[in-house]
């Protein structure tokens, strides 16, 4: 079978639930891919309604608006309840119940992306799903309510079918809402990325804004960054030794590769809403086509980044042997720029 590394996510048709609408890609789609991931629209008082899953999930928001609560299991910080902003990370351990509410004036449109293949939210555990299995005295019993209130509970969600982005009253939520953390627990959800001190790689402004385990240490076995590339310049020749990359594209037009097997390249055009994906040990890039910044969420499956550029791989070896290596003269091989690293800038036109 051969293997699909781009996916056009744009084209992906929603599904429209009562408090906003979702699509997923999973490695039925997206089959070389071991990260599935999701794109989410909630509307002001639209509720990712209470729920948990088996993986973990990393998240970033891209416009608008949300408050996030997660539950632990410690008894000295249960909960953490936090608003999110466009550039905001969140990161929930497998099996931690959360929530996501959209705000005013415009809800939230965010992306995520989980440590297996094949996940789809629709399959998560929730609220919803799970109370409507159990028996009436027992759930009666369990939230200590008449038998009337628990029949009203299980009338509602007949079937057990998730209520997965139910509308609720933001103004109720927001009244009954937890109070925000005034200081931040040891090990918090939300990262604000936006907020990092990143290094301009190139002038031309293109850079990497990272988010891992050493800036966000509850987030251990996955990390994340926005990336941000020049009109003509690319995210350099790369790969990684010990994770995954999937990407999501913000905006622009990308041309992407990734180089799968000796002799062979995987590629294709990215536009926005688009997805690509980069298999651990594999070399790839993204180059920026279009005529604007380029904006791309990439999300890894492991919490520590690391990576190796071409200009690293060649340029920490004698010249001869990329010489040897490429059947080039010890000459070509001197005006190669090994000085290039995360990015390499647009080629500038050759002189008359």
């Amino acid at each position: 079978m051969t293997l699909s590394y781009t996916e056009a996510f744009s084209k992906v048709p929603w599904q429209e639930f009562p408090g906003g609408r979702f699509k997923a890609s999973t490695n039925a789609t997206l089959s070389a891919s071991t990260i599935a991931g999701a794109l989410f629209q909630l509307k002001p008082g639209g509720l990712r309604e209470l729920h948990w899953h088996d993986v973990a999930e990393w998240a970033v928001v891209i416009d608008g608006a949300c408050m996030g609560t997660a539950t632990d299991e410690s008894k000295l910080h249960p909960s953490d309840t936090w608003n999110f902003t466009a550039g905001d990370l969140w990161y929930f351990p497998a099996n931690v119940p959360h929530s996501i509410v959209g705000l005013g004036p415009s809800g939230c449109t965010y992306v995520t992306g989980y440590n297996a293949p094949d996940f789809n939210e629709l399959t998560s555990f929730s609220a919803s799903s799970w109370l409507a299995t159990v028996p009436l005295a027992t759930l009666a019993q369990a939230l200590g309510i008449s038998t009337a209130a628990a029949q009203r509970i299980l009338d509602g969600n007949a079937g057990g079918k998730p209520s997965f982005i139910p509308q609720g009253s933001l103004r109720q939520m927001l009244a009954q809402a937890p109070s925000l953390p005034v200081q931040f627990p040891k090990l918090i959800h939300r990262y604000p990325l936006l907020q990092n001190t990143h290094e301009v790689v190139n002038a031309d402004g293109s850079y990497v804004n990272m988010a891992d385990v050493t800036r966000f240490p509850v987030a251990t076995d996955m990390s994340g960054a926005i990336v941000r590339i020049a009109p003509g310049g690319m995210r350099q020749l790369h790969w990684h030794l010990n994770f995954d990359e999937w990407q999501f594209v913000i905006n622009g037009t990308l041309e992407v590769g990734v180089f799968t097997e000796p002799g062979q390249s995987a590629g294709g055009v990215l536009q926005p809403g688009d997805l690509g994906f980069a298999p651990r040990g594999s070399g790839h890039y993204l180059r920026n086509i279009g005529q604007q910044m380029a904006h791309v969420v990439l999300i890894f499956n492991a919490g520590l980044f690391t990576n190796v550029d071409v200009g690293n791989f060649l340029g920490t070896v004698p010249p001869a042997y990329v010489a040897a290596s490429l059947n080039i003269t010890d000459a070509a091989a001197r005006e190669i720029d090994y000085s290039l690293g995360g990015f390499a800038p647009a080629q500038l036109p050759p002189s008359q």
